[in-house]
C-alpha cells in the first residue's frame, strides 16, 4: 500500500511519473517504450496539474494510496531557483489549465519521434513561441516539457518539448529522484 506521505515532500514543479493498471495503459507504455505512462507537474498542496483524456488539463488531488498505480516516481531539478520554480507552476496553470487533450498531438508525438532524423541530434534551447499551436491540445508529457522550457530548461536535448514523452523524464539531467516505487 502506498503511503501519502511522501506527498510532504514534494515541492512546487516537482515531476510525478506514473504507471497504472490496465490494459490500454500497458499499450501506452510498450508503444511508449517507458515503464512510465503518465507525466503530472506537482503545484502545491497536494495538487496536480495533469492532462487525460476525458478531463483535458486540470487540477487534482494527487492521492498516492489508489490502487490503480503500479509504480510512481518523483523527480526534482536541482538547478533551478524557488522563483523559477512558482514561475514554471503559475505559468502552466495560465497557459494550459482547461485545454483540450489530443490524441493528435500523441500520435504526432509517437510518429516524430520514429520518422524525425534530426530528432536524434542535440538541440539549441531557444525561445518557446508563446503563441503556438500546441498550448491548444496537449498531451501530459507535453505540457510539463513546454512549461520547463518555458522558463529556460530543456527536459531533453534531442526532442523538441512537443515531441517529449514519458520516457525522457528518466534520462533528464540536473534532475533528482524524491521517492520512487518501481513498478511492478
Amino acid at each position: 500500500m502506498a503511503d501519502n506521505s511522501l506527498i510532504k515532500k514534494l515541492e512546487p514543479a516537482d515531476i510525478l511519473l506514473v504507471s497504472e493498471k490496465g490494459a490500454k495503459h500497458s499499450i501506452n507504455r510498450t508503444i511508449g517504450r517507458s515503464k512510465w505512462h503518465h507525466v503530472m507537474l506537482y503545484i502545491g498542496k497536494g495538487k496536480v496539474l495533469e492532462v487525460t483524456p476525458r478531463k483535458g488539463c486540470h487540477i487534482s488531488v494527487l492521492d498516492l494510496t489508489k490502487n490503480c498505480f503500479l509504480g510512481y516516481k518523483a523527480i526534482r531539478n536541482t538547478t533551478i531557483t524557488e522563483k523559477q520554480k512558482k514561475k514554471i507552476v503559475a505559468e502552466a496553470i495560465k497557459k494550459f489549465h482547461g485545454r483540450k487533450f489530443s490524441w493528435r498531438q500523441l500520435g504526432k508525438a509517437f510518429l516524430r519521434r520514429i520518422i524525425d532524423p534530426r530528432s536524434n541530434g542535440k538541440r539549441k534551447l531557444r525561445p518557446y513561441p508563446a503563441q503556438n499551436h500546441y498550448a491548444e491540445k496537449i498531451i501530459c508529457s507535453n505540457l510539463v516539457a513546454i512549461a520547463y522550457h518555458r522558463e529556460g530548461y530543456l527536459i531533453s536535448e534531442r526532442h523538441k518539448p512537443e515531441h517529449i514523452m514519458p520516457r525522457d523524464y528518466d534520462k533528464t539531467k540536473d534532475f533528482k529522484v524524491i521517492f520512487e516505487r518501481k513498478p511492478k
